[in-house]
């Protein structure tokens, strides 16, 4: 098979190193666990080290097959020795990620309003409706990480990477920072995938393989839930209309939740790995607002208006693929349109402060600030 022009054997997908843990030697081989007997009748009982971390001590003890099981102390005690080997079994973060923490905006102010930039090592989402911005700021996200001597990989689900455009950004900062070697696009490895299937083979196969070729700090997906929300809905039999999968019942559903965890868990990791910036653009849906009765503080549309992006009020948005994708992200960064002005948002982020808000505009240099363009302050453009 061929990845970008190069021949490759294909690697075991990610959920080979993520697979459920089934057994504690082959997790933790070299443990020396406090109570032989202990160990030797959870391994008789199939328990696996998620059973153990998760479920009661009492309901551990139920699941021992013996008369006689342990006191609940002992339990509590090698379960607390587990747990110690466990954190300790982790790997160091690689020092890949340690060079540099953050990747530049291109602009101060916007920089600022990151708390450095786009993180290293984690997944963060742009979510904004159609011409907010996400795909210009992207752009510039894969011309600025070559200052850092790294290339980028663009990975679009909706339309081919826009090449004159990307070019545009690329000789304005030649022109103004002049770095050595210059900004170029033969350092963009771009590929598009127009439906699921494709899409999880790129990522579980081709990507990492491309990752450790050819020095890459950035990878750019967008967007990630074109292709989700595609298998969501499919033709038809009669007439072309549009059926929802939900009515094919919730199994379908719960099968495409586990493939978009599957998915997140596996870019985690290889950010994580190689200590690369993973960058996914998100789509959105409107609100409705609701019928003037007094919300449930505790359903799902009531909360959501805290880690969307989006409170209260007209316009309201909703980033598509729902919780279980906003709980596996490290931040998430909202742009927004208001007429003709555009700002953005942190709306929840592991490194940043929650809901500040700055004005941006896009321009040939890809997208910089109004403060940043009315004051001519620091920034990367000079």
């Amino acid at each position: 098979m061929t990845l970008f022009g190069e021949s490759y054997t294909p690697l075991p997908p990610f959920a080979s190193t993520l697979r459920v843990m089934t057994d504690l030697s082959s997790i933790l081989p070299t443990w020396d666990a406090p109570n032989p007997r202990l160990l030797s009748l959870i391994q008789s009982a199939a328990l696996t080290t998620a059973d153990l971390l998760t479920l009661d001590v009492t309901d551990i003890s139920r699941r021992l097959l013996t008369k006689a099981p342990p006191p609940l102390l002992e339990i509590t005690r090698f379960l607390s020795s587990l747990q110690t080997a466990l954190i300790a079994s982790v790997p160091p973060t690689p020092a890949a990620s340690l060079t540099s923490s953050f990747l530049t905006t291109g602009d101060a102010t916007l920089d600022a309003l990151l708390n450095g930039g786009i993180p290293h090592g984690t997944i963060t989402e742009l979510v904004g409706e159609s011409g907010a911005g996400k795909t210009q700021l992207l752009l510039t996200l894969c011309c600025t990480i070559q200052l850092m001597g790294k290339t980028a990989i663009y990975i679009s689900t909706e339309a081919p990477l826009s090449t004159p455009r990307l070019l545009q950004i690329a000789e304005n900062i030649n022109e103004r920072l002049s770095p050595d070697p210059p900004i170029s696009t033969d350092n963009v490895l771009s590929i598009t995938c127009s439906d699921l299937e494709t899409q999880e083979h790129i990522l579980r196969y081709q990507l990492p393989i491309a990752v450790e070729r050819h020095n890459v700090g950035l990878v750019v997906i967008d967007s990630i839930a074109a292709n989700f929300r595609a298998e969501l809905d499919r033709p038809d039999g009669g007439g072309g209309k549009r059926v929802k999968v939900e009515q094919e019942g919730a199994a379908n559903l719960a099968r495409r939740g586990g493939e978009l965890v599957q998915t997140a868990q596996g870019l985690r990791e290889l950010a994580r790995r190689y200590g690369v910036a993973v960058v996914c653009a998100n789509q959105v849906s409107d609100r409705f607002a609701g019928d003037g009765r007094e919300e449930d503080a505790l359903s799902l549309d009531y909360q959501s208006r805290w880690f969307s992006g989006w409170g209260e009020g007209e316009n309201a948005k909703t980033p598509a693929l729902g919780l279980v994708w906003a709980n596996l992200l490290a931040g998430r960064v909202v742009l927004k349109r208001r007429g003709p002005r555009r700002f953005l948002t942190v709306a929840f982020a592991a490194w940043a402060e929650a809901e500040k808000e700055g004005e941006y505009e896009i321009w040939e240099g890809g997208v910089r600030s109004v403060i940043e363009k009315q004051a001519d302050g620091p920034s990367i453009y000079g």
